[in-house]
């Protein structure tokens, strides 16, 4: 799988730190105000004058997904935290449409306008050649491969589809999270070759 199946693929994409998710497990994936207003300590890896922004932008209700893995955000966090141990939580897009999740276009913090479309019409906003273009690193086309699939709702764990894991030693404390949690229906924890 690779940035050039982004338009195609099946899956949503959420980076996290291992280390968030028993309380994922235990109370869903939930937006970062939801997290902040109860108090619930979570790893955090995001950048602090983004977060500002996004405040400012009603974004902290939502929590972000995207349409590939190999977003600059993805990039930058597994370099800035390279000791840590992260996550991607994967939901099927079909979920997502059939929830009523939100889309942007591009990265947030790049449109004058912040304009959260319905799934299906945002879908089709996305610049999808650009977003799929390998080698581009310009900032527009940085921007749109940041496009973002967003909603205020809490996910549980039973419909997350795939957690994928860079090795094998973090699928085992995954796949042991998941256990301790007594989930009927866990999700697959898979590793992948191109965390």
């Amino acid at each position: 799988m690779g940035i050039e199946s982004a338009r195609t693929g099946k899956f949503l994409y959420h980076l996290t730190r291992l280390s968030n998710l028993t309380s994922i497990v235990s109370d869903g994936l939930l937006p970062r105000k939801t997290l902040l207003d109860n108090r619930v300590n979570f790893g955090d890896v995001a950048d602090r004058v983004i977060i500002s922004e996004r405040v400012q932008l009603g974004l902290d209700i939502y929590t972000p997904f995207h349409f590939h893995p190999y977003s600059a955000f993805d990039v930058a966090v597994k370099n800035t935290y390279a000791r840590c141990k992260f996550i991607y939580i994967c939901i099927q897009r079909d979920f997502a449409r059939n929830n009523n999740f939100k889309i942007l276009a591009k990265h947030p913090l790049s449109i004058d306008e912040c304009e959260l479309h319905d799934y299906d019409y945002g879908f089709e906003q996305i610049d999808w050649d650009t977003l799929m273009e390998k080698g581009r690193v310009d900032n527009y086309a940085k921007q749109v491969k940041m496009a973002e699939c967003l909603t205020d709702l809490p996910i549980p764990a039973q419909y997350f589809t795939q957690i994928a894991v860079k090795d094998e030693e973090v699928q085992e404390e995954v796949e042991e999270i998941l256990s301790r949690a007594g989930l009927s229906h866990p999700p697959y924890v898979n590793t992948q070759p191109w965390f």
